[in-house]
């Protein structure tokens, strides 16, 4: 009939059943849009539990100002920014990378915490004699879980460097004295792996007798090419599925992005060294990614992203265009396969460090 409005139909969303809803929380890698999703109806929050998450891509959280109160983020996965109020963070200086939690460090008072960047939620960690400390290993969830917090720096006085394990169930340190310390070291399963600077070495150091049971020395020249002793780079150890890698990235701000490249080796505890503990070079990383800021990194598997590459490195890349002016970043993906550096569309050029969100 002429003139006759259209029906419209509507439905009832909240009706859907709780499996089919417990499915696409766990296709949501992007955590604002797990709020959005609970955020819907009763129905749906109750099927998207905060204690169960699906799992994250990182976020990039942007260097700013001990004084600014607000943190930003770029999303990987949906190349947003978010910009999230964060009284808690005020005053204090955050290191990362980390799942969860970033580590809070305030210069004046010394007192080390950690800050959930999303919820704001800080907690005070017991005090600890180390100036300018930066995470080894922050794992996901450390406030409910018994995961392990690993701190590197100095001691106050500067005279050594710090090794630093908490655990929330003991509530308290251990302290291990290594002089040879700098950043992007990696701990796993009871054991901390320290790069010396001088020599290129990896010292391995068992947590609990406090010894050093290894001497790794560095790959040969003819592996690492310039690798070692090049200043044009750093060299990060980092655990990736129950690996330790030495991954060193060839760069400096006076190089173009296409020129950024990595150098992979793999820790090998005797099988191919005569039962002595090598580094054996590597072309491929499978499906993990790994995720690296100025001081450390961590690793994750793609399977569980639909669109995102394995076999590939997220990294900052220092850029100036000469000595005299002063360097910005720019955050890179480097594909292993194909030896190849592309810039991201990222407008966040100050550094800072990624970070897995969570609502927990």
């Amino acid at each position: 009939m002429a003139g006759t409005l259209p029906v419209t139909r509507t439905h009832d969303w909240s009706g859907l059943p709780p499996e089919l809803l417990q499915i696409i929380t766990r296709k949501l890698p992007d955590i604002s849009d797990f709020v959005n999703f609970r955020a819907v109806c009763t129905t749906w929050r109750s099927s998207a539990l905060v204690s169960n998450p699906p799992p994250q891509l990182p976020w990039f959280l942007q260097r700013r100002d001990s004084l600014q109160g607000d943190l930003c983020f770029y999303s990987l996965f949906s190349g947003k920014i978010h910009t999230i109020p964060s009284p808690n963070s005020l005053g204090n200086w955050f290191k990362g990378p980390a799942h969860d939690y970033i580590l809070l460090y305030n210069a004046t008072s010394y007192e080390i915490s950690l800050l959930n960047p999303l919820t704001d939620r800080k907690v005070v960690l017991p005090f600890l004699d180390i100036a300018g400390p930066c995470p080894v290993r922050i794992g996901p969830d450390p406030i409910h879980s018994e995961e392990c917090v690993v701190l590197s720096g100095n001691s106050s006085d500067f005279k050594t460097g710090i090794l630093a394990l908490y655990q929330p169930v003991e509530r308290d340190w251990v302290v291990i004295e290594e002089c040879s310390l700098h950043n992007r070291d990696a701990y796993y399963n009871g054991m901390y792996f320290v790069n010396e600077e001088e020599t290129g070495a990896t010292k391995v150091i068992d947590v609990v007798t406090r010894k050093v049971v290894h001497i790794v020395p560095p790959p040969p020249p003819e592996d690492d090419n310039d690798c070692h002793h090049s200043p044009r780079g750093m060299t990060y150890l980092v655990q990736s599925a129950g690996d330790i890698l030495r991954v060193f990235l060839h760069d400096d701000e006076l190089l173009q992005v296409k020129d950024s490249h990595f150098h992979i080796h793999r820790l090998d505890f005797g099988s191919e060294n005569g039962g002595k503990p090598c580094w054996v070079k590597i072309s491929s990383i499978g499906d993990h990614i790994l995720f690296l800021d100025q001081d450390s990194g961590f690793s994750l598997s793609c399977k569980d992203f639909s669109g995102i590459r394995g076999n590939s490195i997220y990294f900052l890349k220092l850029q100036s265009q000469d000595i005299y002016e002063p360097p910005f970043y720019f955050l890179c993906r480097y594909d292993i396969e194909e030896a190849r550096t592309e810039p991201l569309a990222c407008p966040l050029a100050n550094g800072g460090t990624w970070i897995v969100p969570s609502l927990r």
